[in-house]
């Protein structure tokens, strides 16, 4: 992160690059898939007047070319970010986090909740708890997106598979090549954790009923410009987890906390907020 310090922390037998801006309550941040804790530097940075902001970097992540040791998966990360809150001794936090990294955070929301203060969950993409028709609508969507980016990986075009992914994300043709470079650069540069990502077999504790057991504030939003499986998971989560309502988020994508960094912080500024004033006082 540009300009700010760099520090590192062993969880897990695995080493940890976090960095952190500001004072006040804690507020941690969890990237998705293709990303490392460069992409809320500027998230830090707005929030940072109002909270002690961290972001870190996924095992695996932000290391080009040498993947870390150990698995992939969703309990993986779920255990290093419970083993990260602990380390640095912050808990209980708010949890941000989106796609990849919002499936990484209900989970440690669910196995460690004395952790986490509240939780916003921007996009989660994990289907485990979706039933029925629900199910099918994912799937219809879920195949259009990634059977091409499945055979671009499997066949080792990595920097292609990446684009793809992106476009999808983004719900639109071309939509890599228009982001500004910083972040085109990024997901390059994580391009060869998208074999890991494609593949992951753990199994995790994000199930409905898992979901419905959850006390801690949660806000789940999504764009009204994203994609069908997008806003599937995202629905279906926000009705399974008590006093939680889903909030629809205009002309927004998959990939708002990029395209407006400004605007994602003040959605979670008001949900922090709006969450915590509804707490009972102690």
């Amino acid at each position: 992160m540009d300009g700010n310090p760099k520090d590192s922390i062993t969880v897990n037998n695995h080493s940890i690059s976090y960095f952190q801006e500001g004072q006040g309550e804690p507020i941690v941040f969890v990237h998705g898939a293709l990303a490392d804790a460069r992409m809320w530097q500027e998230h830090c940075k707005i929030l940072s007047n109002e909270f002690r902001a961290i972001s870190f970097t996924q095992r695996h992540f932000g290391n080009p070319g040498n993947p870390s040791e150990g698995p992939f998966g969703i309990d993986t990360h779920a255990a290093d970010l419970e083993g990260l809150i602990e380390a640095l001794d912050i808990g209980p936090v708010h949890l941000v986090g989106w796609s990849y990294g919002a499936d990484v955070s209900l989970n440690a929301a669910i196995k460690a909740p004395k952790l986490i203060k509240s939780l916003y969950l921007y996009e989660p993409g994990y289907p485990g708890y979706i039933e029925n028709n629900d199910m099918e609508e994912y799937r219809r969507d879920a195949e259009t997106m990634f059977a091409e980016i499945f055979k671009t990986t499997a066949e080792g075009g990595l920097d292609t598979a990446v684009k793809l992914l992106i476009d999808g994300s983004g719900n639109q043709a071309g939509y890599f090549s228009q982001q500004p470079l910083k972040y085109r650069v990024q997901q390059l540069d994580n391009a060869y954790t998208l074999p890991l990502q494609l593949n992951q077999t753990e199994q995790t504790a994000l199930n409905p009923s898992s979901l419905s057991g959850i006390s801690i504030p949660v806000s789940v939003a999504y764009g009204s410009n994203t994609r069908q499986l997008f806003k599937t998971v995202s629905l279906v989560a926000g009705t399974l987890i008590p006093d939680t309502h889903p909030q629809e988020v205009s002309s927004a994508t998959h990939m708002l906390p990029l395209e407006d960094p400004a605007r994602f912080c003040q959605l979670v500024r008001e949900r922090i907020t709006n969450c915590c004033d509804q707490q009972p006082v102690a």
